[in-house]
């Protein structure tokens, strides 16, 4: 049974790659111990490091994470590989470091990695609370550090290519002390959404201290995510047409007074052409000087090129009442944004020595 078993799962290793990405990391978790169970010890580690590897809501607990960590660590002394079990077992001390194997279920050679690594590990301890939303700027996120000595240590948050987003803590402490982080970078604004670690490691005072030992770091990563808030648009500028001319219009004001005077000249001018010899009459003067006198003042009426204070005040007031309309609802569009919570989601702790990678 052992057998088919053992080859059932060194042919779904093959199909790991595929099927693990839509797995829990509880799932991949219970595989890679039912591999270690039967001896599958590539298709085991392979399964194990996927369930570690996964961060954010759907990372391993405390617990399962310790379990994942000594299943890994007897996976991988197992297979002849003890530095890399060492690695593991660091990983699962700074995660836990009361953790105690069952000596039922692992052989006293791996117990004895566990041990060694106990013994080469750095004396600082990292703890972080669950799932945590601040406001940036007003609220905080704790996170404790533990030490049987008096160790001297740097504390940064940094991004996900290594850069430093803020400093928490430089010097020595003794028993424990607390990293507090309001949300912001150096600069005093909320970084953006993303994965971050905040990583503790020894000062170059400590390490020449400590007799210029291997160095080591310990590495607490973070996920930072924030709702969308709901903002108000901007109200758009005001259109054009509802702008009024600050100018007389001089092309305007020549269309009016042109028919005035055309019809004016005609109704004077046009009778004496048709009947030759005769005299306009003085009726005819009238309204036809009349009608100029309209024509022009229509013309004058447009104030051709004149500035037109009403116009001109009450375009500034429109402009103006769109301008505040604008910055009360940018403030509290700010307002809001300041207002909402980061989430944090802190992952599972481990330790990086020598030339290691996290």
């Amino acid at each position: 049974m052992n057998r088919l078993l053992a080859a059932g799962l060194t042919i779904s290793a093959l199909l790991m790659p595929a099927v693990a990405r839509a797995q829990s990391a509880n799932a991949l978790l219970e595989q890679g111990v039912r591999a270690y169970s039967v001896r599958e010890y590539d298709g085991g580690a392979w399964l194990l490091r996927r369930a570690l590897a996964v961060e954010g809501a759907g990372a391993l607990g405390t617990v399962d994470a310790a379990k994942a960590l000594m299943y890994l660590t007897a996976t991988e002394a197992a297979r002849s590989q003890r530095d890399s079990a060492l690695a593991a077992a660091r990983r699962l001390i700074v995660l836990d470091a009361r953790y105690r194997p069952d000596p039922q279920k692992f052989p006293p050679d791996v117990i004895a990695v566990l041990q060694d690594a106990r013994r080469a590990a750095p004396t600082v301890s990292i703890h972080a609370p669950g799932d945590t939303a601040i406001r940036p700027g007003a609220d905080v996120f704790v996170v404790r550090l533990g030490a049987a000595t008096s160790p001297e240590v740097n504390a940064t948050i940094t991004g996900a290519d290594g850069r430093v987003v803020r400093t928490l803590y430089t010097g020595a402490f003794r028993d424990s002390i607390d990293l507090r982080w309001n949300g912001l970078d150096a600069s005093g604004n909320p970084p953006p959404d993303g994965r971050y670690a905040i990583v503790v490691s020894p000062t170059a005072r400590e390490q020449r201290r400590s007799g210029g030992g291997a160095t080591w770091s310990l590495r607490l990563p973070l996920e930072l995510t924030r709702p969308a808030v709901d903002t108000t648009p901007l109200p758009a500028a005001p259109p054009d047409s509802l702008l009024r001319p600050e100018r007389g219009d001089t092309k305007g004001a020549i269309r009016a007074l042109a028919p005035g005077i055309a019809a004016g000249a005609a109704i004077i001018v046009l009778p004496k052409v048709v009947a030759s010899g005769e005299r306009a009459s003085s009726a005819r003067l009238i309204v036809g000087g009349s009608v100029a006198i309209a024509g022009i003042a229509a013309f004058l009426s447009r104030h051709p090129g004149r500035e037109l204070p009403g116009n001109t005040l009450y375009n500034r007031n429109l402009r103006d009442n769109w301008r505040r309309n604008v910055a009360e609802i940018s403030r509290r569009n700010a307002d809001r944004v300041r207002q909402a919570k980061m989430i944090i989601r802190p992952g599972a702790p481990s330790l990086v020595t020598g030339g290691e990678t996290p």
